[in-house]
């Protein structure tokens, strides 16, 4: 058990395809935020005009535009190396359809719904990953690349931004079960509605499939986090201690972050990454006990999770966090962890709130294929093991598929692959063919040797 705990270890939601730190960068639009780079909606401005939306609706400020400009290539940043021999072939652009666009507000939220001039009349309702800050939808940029792959397959899109930021389940789960409804009103009803999501939204399109089966037709889920938040987020609150037992002051003490902390400051990352570099030895404990592979790569997260530790105290209205019966292991000096760390406890009604939000029942009803990468140094694959037991031991395993992409960083698949992931989906759906387990068909295949670590192996979301 502890050492499947250890696997599941640093976990979050999140998000799309590594670039939270690139989305909060000045040079893109605050309110445009995305949690990943081939989900950022770049591109040339587009007119929008008015659109008239029901008058029961509680929707406002709704604006429609028709876009249809070519999407640019998909990059990997600087900060998310892919080893070369992780990387897909190069192949001509799939040629991009035209969508008419609608961008408005249901409840404080901020939606967007693309439909496709090829729309077959399906739906996918898309859950995007954590956030610092709600996200905002503008109607000058056009789909990303991951979500025109589902666009060019005849389905329209809807997503909401969520009226909140981060560990925003609730909200995102009513939100857009909202959008679901409208879009049904003004649209008319879709003849079959699929769920995905990254990161918290695969625990999101999850959620959503065990709660209110009837509505959908499947799911895909990537980089999801299928497993209960309580253990998830205690894993990376113990990581984050361990931290501190041999890295005193580097980071604020967990019970008294400042709000303005940010999830993705690069001088906080750097600091703690010179921190880590200057004592190699106390630095391996850390990174064996998180089983992230780089002092980089531990920065990133442990910065990322410091944001998430206060989020979580602010929305639970306490501390949720408890390890005072917790042994550390696996580590090259375990006694000396154990006897440094400072221990914690949690208080009842917040530790409940995190709990409920969400933990997997295992009450899968409809067919769901969850893709990740094969090294997430933020929610790492292993963590789909703990929803395949739980739904084998119900009996409905055989709804779960999950695969991989040979690549590294959190939700680094790219829009090629998703679209292929969703071809998998709609055949098991629409003609009963599982999907076979392990690599995801048309991906490249791993090289016959094994090749280096990456240096960097990307950010968290």
């Amino acid at each position: 058990m502890r050492a499947s705990l250890r696997r599941v270890a640093v976990v979050l939601m999140l998000l799309p395809l590594a670039a939270v730190a690139r989305a909060q960068s000045s040079a893109e639009k605050p309110a445009e935020r995305s949690t990943q780079a081939a989900q950022s909606e770049h591109g040339s401005g587009t007119a929008s005009a008015p659109v008239a939306t029901p008058p029961n609706q509680a929707t406002q400020n709704a604006r429609s535009s028709a876009s249809a400009p070519p999407t640019p290539p998909e990059k990997s940043s600087a900060s998310n190396p892919v080893p070369a021999s992780a990387t897909p072939a190069a192949a001509p652009p799939a040629p991009t359809v035209p969508v008419t666009t609608e961008i408005g507000k249901i409840n404080g939220a901020s939606f967007r719904i693309d439909i496709p001039k090829n729309w077959n009349h399906g739906l996918v309702l898309y859950f995007h990953g954590y956030q610092q800050t709600p996200q905002v939808f503008e109607p000058k940029y056009p789909p990303s690349r991951v979500l025109q792959e589902i666009l060019n397959r005849g389905y329209a899109v809807a997503r909401s931004g969520y009226a909140l930021g981060g560990w925003a389940v609730p909200q995102a789960a009513s939100e857009t079960d909202a959008l679901r409804r409208y879009f049904r009103k003004k649209y008319g009803q879709p003849r079959e509605t699929f769920l995905m999501g990254h990161s918290m939204g695969g625990l999101l399109t999850l959620m959503g499939l065990e709660q209110d089966a009837k509505e959908y037709a499947g799911g895909l889920a990537l980089c999801g986090v299928l497993a209960p938040a309580d253990l998830v987020m205690q894993r990376a609150f113990a990581n984050r201690v361990a931290f501190d037992a041999f890295f005193p002051g580097v980071l604020p003490d967990v019970e008294h972050i400042p709000p303005t902390f940010a999830m993705n400051d690069i001088p906080t990352i750097t600091n703690v990454q010179k921190g880590l570099d200057a004592n190699p030895e106390q630095a391996a404990l850390v990174r064996q006990i998180a089983n992230i592979h780089t002092n980089r790569g531990l920065a990133d997260v442990l910065v990322f999770n410091t944001f998430v530790i206060e989020d979580l105290r602010l929305k639970s209205g306490g501390n949720p966090f408890d390890n005072r019966n917790l042994v550390y292991s696996g580590t090259e000096n375990d006694a000396l962890l154990n006897q440094r760390v400072h221990r914690y406890a949690s208080d009842a009604n917040a530790y409940r709130f995190l709990a409920n939000w969400y933990s997997p029942t295992g009450n899968l009803h409809r067919k769901l294929l969850e893709v990740h990468t094969i090294y997430d140094p933020l929610v790492p694959a292993s963590t789909t093991a703990w929803y395949d037991e739980l739904t084998r031991r119900q009996g409905n395993g055989d709804d779960l598929v999950q695969q991989y992409v040979d690549r590294d960083g959190h939700c680094n698949v790219t829009a090629d692959q998703t679209g292929l992931a969703f071809d998998e989906l709609l055949a098991w759906v629409h003609e009963n063919k599982r999907p076979t387990p392990g690599l995801l068909p048309g991906s490249p295949p791993p090289p016959e040797k094994t090749p280096p670590k990456p240096k960097n192996p990307g950010k968290p979301e």
